[in-house]
């Protein structure tokens, strides 16, 4: 079978996902969804080693093999917004959630790409959906708390992350989150990442209490007297780690 060129796939994916709000799925032959489920496990395989542009190809094949599978659009999407191709994110992200209205990963993957398009408000909505569906899965409680800091909701943030460390109490130790948010974290701002240093110090995590308070401070934030007056902060002085942390950047407890 004489398969289209990537980008005519990309034009395809575009064009399709533009009709109704609920897609049909329509049966196609055992043999195209046989190879279709091998090339996206072949395109999970590429994506774990960083190959994104290797992985969006076999993606991008198995959608024109099969393209009535959620979890094949689904997989395209993440792909596309770490080569931040966002507009064919946001594409492939609703061509998934067409195929499947209750399908939590997808909107999982939809408040992602909200977030790469700078709406943490829309992201809010789309994480809260995905833990409505499925309230299991620690990593879309992380995402939900990580959009609720961006709208100004710590408090309720750090519920989330709580509720993510109840699911999987090793869950911050992962080195690979493939479908977490952090690919944000660059757009956020000095005050944001201070919030979510005070988020994980509540929560007792000196390591990612550390790394948000150091890009606070890299951003520019220099309220030490508000460094200085946090409870969460004041409950981690004994820690050396910390004491020392904090007077690099001219901070005295």
């Amino acid at each position: 079978m004489h398969l289209k060129t990537p980008v005519m796939l990309m034009i395809s994916l575009l064009a399709i996902s533009c009709g109704p709000k609920s897609i049909h799925k329509q049966s196609i032959p055992r043999e195209r969804e046989i190879q279709s489920f091998r090339l996206l496990g072949e395109g999970d395989l590429l994506l774990q080693e960083g190959k994104d542009h290797l992985a969006m190809l076999k993606y991008l094949e198995a959608s024109e093999l099969n393209p009535y599978h959620e979890v094949i659009f689904n997989k395209l999407a993440i792909t596309y917004v770490r080569l931040q191709m966002l507009s064919q994110a946001r594409a492939a992200v609703d061509r998934a959630l067409a195929l499947k209205r209750k399908y939590a990963y997808g909107y999982n993957t939809k408040g992602i790409v909200d977030l790469a398009f700078s709406d943490p408000s829309s992201a809010v909505g789309a994480f809260s959906k995905a833990i409505d569906i499925n309230p299991g899965v620690p990593n879309f409680y992380i995402n939900y708390g990580f959009s609720l800091v961006q709208v100004g909701r710590a408090s309720e943030a750090m519920e989330a992350y709580r509720k993510a460390l109840a699911l999987d109490p090793h869950i911050f130790e992962q080195k690979n989150l493939v479908e977490l948010t952090y690919s944000s974290e660059s757009d956020l701002s000095p005050e944001q990442y201070y919030n979510l240093a005070v988020v994980f110090a509540n929560l007792g995590n000196l390591d990612y209490t550390l790394r948000y308070l150091g890009r606070a401070f890299g951003g520019g934030f220099s309220d030490f007297d508000r460094v200085r007056a946090e409870p969460a902060f004041q409950r981690l002085a004994a820690n050396d780690q910390f004491r020392r942390f904090l007077a690099i950047h001219g901070v005295i407890l």
